[in-house]
C-alpha cells in the first residue's frame, strides 16, 4: 500500500520516551513534558482510562513501580490517582502526580506528541473515543500510536483525519499466541488500519518488513534508542528515535 503522508516533525523532532525523564524527575509527569519540550524535543507517551473515565498518562496498569501502590489504574477515580504521588527512577517520591492526557498536551506547549494509547482489547472504542475526545480540543502536532491493530483502525473509521502510528516489534511476548506474535512483527495488519508511519523496536531492525515499508516511502520511527550505540543504529536504519538516557 502507499502509506498516508506523515507530518514532517515525526520524521524531524526526536521524541523522549515518557518524556524527559531522570535526575529526579519522573517519567511521564508534567515535569519531564515540559523538560522535553523546552529542550526542543516531542515526547511519546502513554495512555489509559482511569476508573470514571478519564485518560490519564501512565505506563503500568500498576502503580506499584511508578508510586509505590500496589493499585490498578482502571480501579481508581482520578481523585484516588491525585492521592498518589509519582517516584523517581531510584524511588524517592516526587511531588508530581498522575497527569490527565489533557494536562500534558497543554504541559508541551506546541511540541509533539506520540500519544502511545495502551489497549489490548479486540473490540475498540471507550479508551479510544476518550482519548480523541481529548485530542479535538488539542492544536499541537499530535499523533496515536497503539500495538493493538484494532485501535489503530478505530481511529481511521471514527478519526480519519488523525495522524495514526502502528508499534510493532520482534521480541517475544509469552502472553501472545506464537501466530498473532508473528502477525504483529510482520506488519500484515499495515492494509487494513492504514498507518501513517511505523514505530517499531529497534531490537528487531532492519527487517524485511519495515523495509518494504520504508522502501514505499513509509516512515518508520524506532525505539528505544538509549546508547550512543543505538542512536548511530537507530539513525541508520529509521527516519527518527524514541530516545531515553542520551540526547540525539
Amino acid at each position: 500500500m502507499t502509506p498516508g503522508k506523515a507530518p514532517a516533525w515525526l520524521s524531524d523532532t526526536p521524541l523522549a520516551h515518557r518524556g524527559l525523564h531522570g535526575d529526579g524527575v519522573p517519567e511521564n509527569s508534567l515535569a519531564a513534558f515540559r523538560a522535553a519540550a523546552a529542550a526542543g524535543y516531542g515526547v511519546e507517551l502513554d495512555v489509559m482510562l482511569a476508573r470514571d473515565g478519564t485518560p490519564v498518562v501512565v505506563h503500568d496498569p500498576v502503580l506499584t513501580r511508578l508510586t509505590g501502590a500496589a493499585r490498578r489504574v482502571g480501579e481508581l477515580d482520578l481523585a484516588q490517582l491525585r492521592e498518589l504521588r509519582l517516584r523517581a527512577a531510584d524511588g524517592t517520591a516526587t511531588d508530581e502526580v498522575v497527569p490527565t492526557l489533557a494536562e500534558a498536551l497543554e504541559a508541551l506547549d506546541g511540541a509533539p506528541a506520540m500519544v502511545e494509547v495502551k489497549s489490548s482489547r479486540l473490540r475498540a472504542g471507550r479508551l479510544e473515543r476518550a482519548v480523541a475526545e481529548v485530542l479535538d480540543d488539542h492544536d499541537g502536532p499530535a499523533c496515536v500510536a497503539s500495538f493493538n491493530p484494532a485501535t489503530v483502525r478505530w481511529f481511521r473509521r471514527n478519526r480519519p483525519d488523525a495522524v495514526r502510528v502502528l508499534t510493532a516489534t520482534a521480541q517475544l511476548d509469552p502472553r501472545l499466541p506464537a501466530l498473532v506474535q508473528r502477525r504483529l512483527s510482520e506488519l500484515k495488519d499495515v492494509v487494513a488500519v492504514a498507518p501513517h508511519a511505523i514505530s517499531y523496536d529497534l531490537q528487531g531492525l532492519p527487517n524485511t518488513a519495515t523495509d518494504a515499508w520504508r522502501a514505499t516511502g513509509g516512515v518508520l520511527v524506532t525505539w528505544t534508542v538509549a546508547s550512543t550505540d543505538d542512536l548511530a543504529k537507530g539513525r541508520e536504519v529509521a527516519d527518527n528515535v524514541i530516545f531515553e538516557g542520551v540526547r540525539p
